[in-house]
């Protein structure tokens, strides 16, 4: 299967199509909406990368839309996901899927949320099906521990996520929340142990509901006390760096306080899902490594799966109901990330540990 580029920067590109055998470069300018639809000529999917998509991401995906190409994206912006959902119908209207949020941190968010929550979803489910399962509405809980090193763009894309409001559920229904605004003990598996962790928006909060049948879905991303301190502190000042200019200063700062890389381990990470249902507890752990790596990995076998003969999902979907849950699970495997699911007999006890409890600071 043959792929192509597009950016404003001919130059740069015809570089890099020269070093990842790439069969052309085409010019497409997020500020010229109609250079992503010429671009787009004779093209059967679309994998975005230019963010934040908040910013620029509604180019390309309109774009997707006019041209009646499948879409796929990198974004993990909770807001830039809610936004998208508004494209549903037209979607549907006209064929195409749009599959949002195919990083590293969201599509083993939804593969380990899927197994969590039983039964697994399939390909292309619609929302409207969650609600008759038949072992009725479960809880979820999704703990992100990240990985100490990211680039630029993504500590941008952090920042504005901080400083702007994400949604949870409670009682089947939406429940806004911010960054910092809850804590818990999240009982992360070795070598990590039980930690402290934070409420954070991830756009997996959006997604998850879309294919499953949930009454409860938190998230949270671990944190060391100086973390927890500063963010205690710094909270009531967080809704400002929801524009652009702050938010790029902001990081800018952090990306000198972390440095360069350092060995493999800096891109480490780890997710837990806790899953409940009537039918018992099931917690998921997935552990991997080089997150722009797998990232890249994913969009390519998502895509590939997208232009393939007949496939019919159609709308705004989470990436289980895009590509299938077994296809992801084995690109997953490929790439050296490991699960470990745990049904009742192997879950202890949380009593007296305080890892479910919750609560604001």
């Amino acid at each position: 299967m043959s792929f192509g580029l597009a950016g404003r920067d001919l130059a740069a590109l015809t570089s890099l199509a020269d070093a990842t055998g790439a069969q052309g470069v085409r010019r497409a300018d997020a500020a010229q909406p109609n250079s992503i639809v010429q671009a787009l000529r004779g093209v059967k999917v679309l994998i975005s990368c230019a963010g934040p998509f908040v910013d620029i991401g509604a180019a390309a995906a309109h774009a997707a839309l006019q041209a009646g190409v499948h879409y796929l994206d990198s974004s993990g912006e909770p807001a830039w996901v809610d936004r998208l959902l508004d494209s549903d119908a037209a979607a549907r209207t006209r064929g195409i899927a749009m599959a949002p949020a195919m990083g590293w941190d969201e599509v083993p968010g939804d593969v380990a949320a899927t197994l969590a929550v039983s039964p697994p979803a399939l390909p292309g489910r619609s929302r409207s099906t969650r609600a008759g399962s038949p072992e009725g509405p479960a809880d979820l809980t999704i703990t992100y521990s990240l990985p100490s090193h990211a680039s630029t763009g993504t500590l941008r894309s952090a920042v504005r996520i901080m400083g702007a409001p994400g949604v949870w559920m409670r009682a089947g229904q939406p429940l806004p929340v911010h960054a910092g605004q809850f804590h818990r003990w999240a009982p992360m598996p070795s070598p990590i142990g039980v930690r402290a962790s934070l409420s954070w928006p991830f756009a997996e909060a959006h997604l998850a509901p879309l294919h499953l049948p949930l009454a409860r879905l938190r998230t949270f991303v671990t944190a060391g006390r100086l973390a927890k301190t500063g963010m205690r502190v710094l909270r009531p000042a967080l809704p400002s760096l929801a524009g652009p200019r702050r938010a790029d200063a902001v990081a800018a700062l952090l990306r000198r306080s972390i440095g360069p890389p350092e060995g493999p381990q800096r891109g480490r990470w780890t997710i837990l899902a806790e899953g409940g249902s009537p039918r018992g507890r099931r917690n998921v752990v997935m552990m991997g490594l080089d997150p722009y790596g797998l990232t890249a990995h994913l969009l390519a076998a998502g895509a590939q799966i997208m232009a393939g003969p007949g496939y019919g999902v159609t709308g705004v979907v989470a990436p289980v109901q895009a590509v299938g849950l077994e296809v992801l699970q084995h690109e997953l495997a490929r790439m050296g990330v490991r699960t470990q699911i745990l049904g009742p007999a192997d879950l202890e006890p949380t009593a007296g540990t305080g890892a479910d409890e919750e609560g604001r600071f």
